[in-house]
């Protein structure tokens, strides 16, 4: 089995010396990068690359900036940050965006480093296994789909052969009757599915006046969210509440007993297989969406849970987790979505 690659990145030749002569014995092919430039060289050059660390200041960019472009070009790469300072700004980027593994404070403690450098290891090697599994379910998803069309196809020939075979009774009995009640039948049978336009979405059952029905909840939810309407993102928890209000006055979908849904609402519908792109359409966020909701809107959602008076939880479509923030939070990746019983 070959050897896991590691990059480190660091604008100082002491750390980067330290680190090689301290991980030179570890099982890993290590490569060293002092900036940014040289970084995605070697990236390009020697990948993929299982684990990259980086510093966070880095020459021409933030370590945090740096990992966010590495994400979108290999994402299987497992990303560690080394920084000196943390701060909430830099911790809520991260968490939110999904682009750091772990962290290593600095001065390093190259014991923990080896740790961390193993965990990174597994991890990728835990990426790369889930992704063959992904591959492989795709390919017997899509083995199923073609069984069941030929199924389908020879059902069809089936029922039309019956068909046929029915007319031709029809026709030397000369039930010219029931021959006309059943074309009778046949026309309002057609009609009828004409007029039927729902569409069934494994669970979900989804309208034409935007909205879809989780047939195991029995909830209905919007198909669009605030961003597809508004064409905006909202500015507040307050402004989500508020927006409830608008929506029943317009009745939308002829209902007017929409709400905000709770944290855990939100958690039943998320789809880790969910493929759906966001209003920036960011290749490697997809989002958790049921298939029945409409592409373009946002990241995470407000929920009705108020955390004491100041605070409020919204739930996350990418990595499907939960986290609470102050009201007026107001940030580019959120949205509101409704929901009713």
């Amino acid at each position: 089995m070959s050897k896991k690659k590691v990059l480190l990145v660091d604008a100082e030749q002491k750390v980067l010396s330290t680190a090689k002569k301290l991980l030179a014995p570890e099982d890993y092919d290590l490569f060293f990068a002092h900036n940014v430039e040289e970084a995605f060289d070697t990236i390009s050059e020697k990948g993929p690359i299982a684990v990259v660390v980086t510093d966070n200041k880095l020459d021409t960019m933030r370590g945090t900036e740096f990992l966010t472009k590495l994400k979108s070009m290999e994402p299987d790469t497992v990303r560690i940050l080394m920084t000196g300072h943390y701060d909430s700004q830099l911790i809520e980027d991260v968490v939110n965006t999904g682009e750091v593994f772990r962290f290593l404070k600095k001065p390093l403690d190259y014991k923990v480093v080896i740790r961390t450098l193993q965990a990174g290891v597994e991890e990728n090697e835990r990426i790369l296994k889930l992704n063959a599994q992904k591959l492989e379910h795709a390919q017997l998803a899509t083995e199923k789909t073609e069984h069941e069309n030929e199924t389908a196809q020879l059902g069809s020939t089936i029922e039309g052969l019956n068909k046929i075979k029915r007319q031709m009774v029809m026709a030397m009995i000369a039930l010219v009757v029931v021959f006309g009640m059943f074309e009778g039948y046949t026309s309002w049978a057609k009609n009828r599915v004409m007029d039927d336009t729902s569409v069934q979405m494994g669970e979900w059952v989804k309208y034409t006046n935007g909205t879809a029905l989780d047939t195991r909840t029995d909830l209905m939810w919007m198909t669009r969210d605030f961003r597809i309407l508004e064409r905006r993102q909202p500015n507040s928890w307050e402004e989500a509440n508020e927006w409830v209000k608008k929506i029943n006055l317009e009745k939308y979908g002829g209902y007017s007993d929409w709400r905000l849904p709770t944290i855990q609402e939100f958690e039943a519908i998320f789809n880790i297989e969910g493929k759906q792109m966001a209003y920036d359409q960011k290749p490697g966020f997809a989002l958790g969406n049921p298939q029945a909701f409409e592409s373009g809107g946002g990241y995470g959602f407000w929920s009705n849970e108020q955390m004491g008076l100041k605070s409020a939880r919204y739930f996350f479509f990418v990595s499907g987790y939960s986290k609470t923030s102050l009201k007026n939070y107001n940030h580019p990746t959120l949205s509101i979505r409704l929901v009713r019983n």
